[in-house]
């Protein structure tokens, strides 16, 4: 087996062997060019028309290339672009300053648009001479979304700021007269004495009655965004015999049937409060939105939904929801009955107390049937 000799007798490499190397690096580097995917790299002719075209660039840009090879390469931008004649610009900056960066946005060729991040570089020959430029193009679509999803987010974080600081002053500041008011009415009521303007009074006492129930749900609301709660121990079956207790008047008025069935589940870690606050809500919900032509029936049952997960059911016979209803159901400030006093905050409150501590909420229901409230709770 023979071996080529690429040396001179002194010693010098020849030529061939050099035109040789020369060949290979240059294959080499136009193959590395070529099957790069991450990066459009291609390269302009001084005139700005393009003369190669690598894999990335396919992906990024969506053009094959004999599609785009001759073309210049102004196709890749929008229409306000175009009119400002940017990508001219871009080469007269590049030539002079030697390279061109920008971000901005660039057409595919189905007519998306993509965020791109865009490095012209021109390029010169050993004499010199310039003969065109390299384009490299990186797609930053994804990080443009994840900053704008950002910014969003710091927005949003910035109006629910702004909008517990107005709940926490306008429930604050309230409550001091709402009071004032309350006493007035009754002093009122005094001097007035029996029968006078009694019924214009009673308005008035309901609807500041009403007022402090508004005040009361915006504090828990504030309360809510604040975190701020104690936690302990919870046993269910005992919570909720306690809240039956406080609505015995409710029930006995109503001649509501209740049915329990909950075995010994204890919920370790909770605030006691809000658990009462969302039992409490959709228990008297059940007797407050009673059918009228039947007697009311609340069942309240407890079971092991899959391991590590708690089911509450609150179901009653009453009115029922329609679909529409129930996708607004725990919409802050809204009612779906109008012919019972409400704030429309209650269900809204329920939801945010279960979300808050990791829980969630599902309603079922049918119109004139009944409805079901699912607690899930992870135990």
């Amino acid at each position: 087996m023979t071996k080529t000799n690429n040396l001179n007798n002194d010693g010098t490499i020849k030529p061939s062997a050099t035109k040789n190397k020369m060949f290979q690096s240059q294959e080499l580097y136009r193959l590395i060019i070529e099957g790069i995917k991450d990066y459009a790299i291609f390269m302009l002719d001084t005139q700005g028309n393009i003369v190669t075209w690598n894999l990335g660039a396919e992906r990024i840009k969506g053009y094959k290339a004999d599609e785009i090879i001759g073309k210049h390469f102004s196709t890749f931008y929008t229409q306000d672009a175009l009119d400002s004649d940017f990508p001219q610009y871009e080469l007269t900056q590049a030539k002079l300053k030697g390279r061109f960066e920008d971000e901005g946005w660039r057409v595919r060729k189905d007519g998306t648009r993509i965020w791109a991040n865009v490095v012209i570089t021109a390029v010169y020959d050993r004499s010199g001479h310039h003969i065109g430029f390299a384009k490299v193009t990186r797609d930053l679509s994804e990080r443009r979304k994840n900053e704008e999803l950002m910014f969003k987010n710091r927005e949003l974080q910035r109006i629910n700021t702004d909008l517990d600081n107005f709940i926490y002053t306008a429930s604050h500041d309230l409550k001091s007269p709402v009071i004032n008011l309350e006493g007035l009415v009754e002093v009122l009521k005094d001097d007035l004495g029996p029968n006078q303007h009694i019924a214009v009074l009673d308005r008035i006492s309901n609807s500041i009655t009403r007022l402090k129930s508004v005040i009361d749900d915006l504090s828990d609301i504030v309360r809510l965004q604040s975190g701020v709660t104690g936690r302990e121990p919870v046993i269910i079956h005992e919570l909720i015999d306690e809240i039956l207790e406080n609505l015995s008047e409710q029930i006995q008025k109503s001649n509501a049937q209740i049915s329990v069935d909950l075995d010994e589940y204890t919920l370790e870690h909770y605030s006691r409060k809000n658990l009462r606050s969302v039992l409490y809500n959709l228990m008297s919900n059940a007797l407050k939105y009673a059918a009228p032509d039947r007697r009311p029936e609340i069942k309240i049952t407890a079971g092991m939904a899959e391991p590590g997960l708690l089911k509450l059911s609150i179901a009653d016979n009453g009115l029922g929801l329609t679909a529409t209803q129930k996708s607004k159901i725990f919409t802050m400030y809204k009612r779906m009955h109008t012919h019972v006093e409400g704030s429309g905050l209650g269900l809204y409150i329920v939801k945010r107390i279960l979300e808050n501590n990791g829980d969630r909420i599902e309603v079922e229901s049918e119109v004139d049937k009944g409805t079901t409230f699912n607690i899930f709770f992870r135990f």
